[in-house]
């Protein structure tokens, strides 16, 4: 099983050195999320918390993903690239399948993809985006990218975008997965249509429902598991936890973005945070 380091909600200073240290140390990769903003009063419900309460501060550091992973790429040489997750259908296909492209090329191929439809409407209306359609565009978004990902000419003709024969270049020079994330029974059918699955930080009760329902959705699909990535984290990632993780088909864990003691964003200090990531390292990477 491979382990990531999530450095999301984290000052924008801090990721080269916290980057630079994961590829010594041994972690597979390192994941950063998507937000475009932060509401000074936040309302809407997050589903991703136990108190379903942002896990972040308006003050707390977003960059743009892929501008971010284009530069930290420049400065590692094995470490892969995942966003847990970019809300792909607040944006264009376009915009996204450039971005995305660009950076996945000056990485040499060390890209994932983390896609997901969203939760926060707010957003969404702030953008001019339809927060209610964001399923079905994010299913026609991916067609559409991996055409425009070709490098060659294509059309599209469908229910959101439409367009003559065209050509986005440069191609991809290497294989681009993609992940889901989501909970809902059509986010993991979603995911087993595609290269993998991305979940949040998890329970083990929580871990026994998901990864089984998911397994299935993807046999559904007439697809094996062989190929296919669960990548999920723990709330406890005791060794009993990550050993049954492992035997259920989970396939990738990541590590918690330095979160205090109430599952917020952390301020502790680089130098804790580096030391944080050693003893993992050589409790779980040796």
């Amino acid at each position: 099983m491979k382990h990531w380091q999530c450095i999301a909600m984290l000052d924008m200073k801090e990721l080269p050195h916290l980057a630079r240290h994961a590829e010594d140390l041994g972690f597979e990769g390192i994941s950063l999320g998507e937000h475009l903003i932060t509401f000074s009063e936040q309302y809407e419900s997050y589903n991703y918390s136990k108190n379903n309460l942002i896990r972040w501060y308006p003050e707390t550091h977003w960059p743009d993903p892929w501008v971010q992973i284009a530069a930290l790429s420049q400065i590692t040489t094995r470490l892969r690239f995942l966003t847990s997750v970019y809300v792909l259908p607040m944006h264009t296909p376009f915009d996204v399948a450039k971005s995305v492209s660009t950076a996945a090329n000056i990485s040499e191929g060390r890209v994932i993809l983390g896609a997901g439809i969203g939760w926060q409407k707010s957003e969404f209306e702030l953008v001019g985006q339809d927060f209610h359609t964001r399923g079905r565009r994010c299913d026609e978004m991916l067609t559409v990218m991996q055409k425009l990902w070709s490098g060659e000419p294509v059309s599209h003709q469908g229910e959101f975008f439409r367009f003559p024969s065209l050509q986005m270049s440069p191609g991809l020079d290497h294989p681009l997965p993609i992940y889901i994330g989501g909970f809902a029974a059509p986010a993991l059918a979603r995911a087993a249509r595609h290269d993998g699955w991305i979940g949040g930080q998890h329970e083990m009760s929580e871990v026994e429902a998901l990864v089984p329902t998911l397994l299935d959705a993807r046999r559904a699909t007439g697809a094996g598991s062989d190929n296919f990535e669960i990548c999920l984290g723990l709330y406890e990632p005791s060794e009993a936890n990550m050993a049954r993780c492992e035997e259920l088909g989970v396939t990738q864990l990541y590590r918690h973005a330095f979160c205090d003691d109430n599952g917020m964003a952390s301020r502790m200090s680089l130098d804790d945070k580096l030391r944080e990531m050693e003893r993992f390292a050589r409790q779980h990477l040796a």
